[in-house]
């Protein structure tokens, strides 16, 4: 539902950019149901001996340690002092597209 309300906005801003958009939401969730299907609903190949087979997995490669750690320390920065978003969200809470919220005292 939220994605529906910000294609809304962003039709009435830009009909291309609204487009390329809604088109990202419908890949992203053809990806995310494909996944969701192949974990959960594919059948499971059984050995003949009918013994579990253990996988070996490759060691985290560096970029993948370097995205954990960006991932990880952004998280925590803004976690432990929000303000970092903040300075930047709430000018925009001034404009007078929220005049009528400040006037039921909801804002």
């Amino acid at each position: 539902m939220a994605e529906l309300q910000v294609l809304i906005g962003a039709w009435h801003a830009s009909p291309t950019f609204a487009l390329l958009a809604g088109l990202g939401i419908v890949v992203g969730v053809a990806y995310t149901l494909r996944v969701i299907q192949k974990a959960f609903f594919s059948e499971q190949e059984i050995p003949s001996d009918g013994l579990a087979t253990h996988h070996e997995f490759d060691p985290i490669s560096i970029p993948e340690r370097l995205g954990a750690v960006l991932l990880l320390g952004t998280s925590l920065a803004i976690g432990l002092y929000p303000r970092l978003l903040l300075d930047l969200i709430v000018p925009s809470l001034n404009s007078t597209l929220f005049d009528g919220l400040r006037q039921t005292g909801c804002l």
